[in-house]
């Protein structure tokens, strides 16, 4: 449980991580002052933000994507040019030294792979290692049935992958896309790629963060994970507006 909260809580800053740095102070200045408004503040913010479901109503209005079933239903032939696939980065394997797919980024390519034959449209992945050496080349491997794929590398965020895309489907006069995207990117690939001039028809995500259960109720470290990649995805949003690139 400690790991999970050092591992979640640690990585960068965070408002949870910060309600914990704050936490021993509060108790300081309540044994030294008497005044324990600020313990009290501190420890009621500490449990709402413990409450998955506090997270996940934050992450709602921007969990646009769609889980695979449902966008493939809704689909049809006339309305894409192209796949759209964001791989995740890939993995090291520390004895062998090799470079392998994210699960995520494999199952995105799978997926991408059946609507491909089904409309029968290209591929555009979009990834950010090199060429020459990452988990592209392991990927593409694993296509059963490959379509025409296109490829772009070297992209270090949203930002880059968006710009990769958009350089690929003017150069092939597509404009109409699906994307695969992790849950978290989804609005903000989406209103990236439609300021460059692309057309986002669907978002496809693997998990949609905000659905909630009966377990969110129930207080946990996993609720400041929520909180933490919430505010993280609206401080990039807030960025990117400011700079023009939404």
């Amino acid at each position: 449980m400690l790991d999970y909260a050092l591992e979640r809580l640690m990585d960068g800053m965070s408002l949870p991580g910060l309600l914990l740095i704050l936490l021993p102070i509060s108790l300081l200045v309540t044994w030294v002052t008497s005044q324990r408004r600020y313990l009290y503040l501190n420890v009621i913010l500490l449990v709402g933000l413990s409450l998955p479901v506090t997270g996940k109503l934050l992450i709602a209005p921007i969990d646009i994507g769609l889980k695979y079933p449902i966008a493939e239903a809704r689909l049809s032939a006339s309305e894409a040019d192209a796949i759209v696939v964001i791989a995740g980065g890939g993995q090291i394997d520390h004895f062998t030294g090799k470079i392998f797919p994210t699960a995520g980024t494999y199952a995105k390519l799978k997926k991408a792979e059946l609507l491909a034959e089904k409309f029968n449209l290209p591929i555009v992945v979009s990834a950010s290692d090199r060429a020459e050496n990452g988990e592209i080349p392991y990927l593409l491997d694993q296509l059963d049935r490959p379509p025409e794929i296109l490829l772009a590398y070297e992209a270090e965020t949203t930002l880059d992958h968006a710009v990769n895309i958009a350089g690929i489907m003017r150069s092939k006069g597509l404009v109409n896309v699906v994307v695969f995207v992790a849950g978290n990117h989804a609005y903000r690939t989406k209103a990236v790629l439609e300021k460059l001039g692309i057309k986002v028809v669907t978002v496809i995500v693997g998990i949609n963060d905000s659905d909630i259960g009966w377990r969110d109720f129930v207080p946990g470290f996993e609720g400041f994970f929520y909180w933490k990649h919430a505010l993280k995805e609206y401080a990039g949003l807030i960025y990117y507006k400011w700079e023009g690139h939404i």
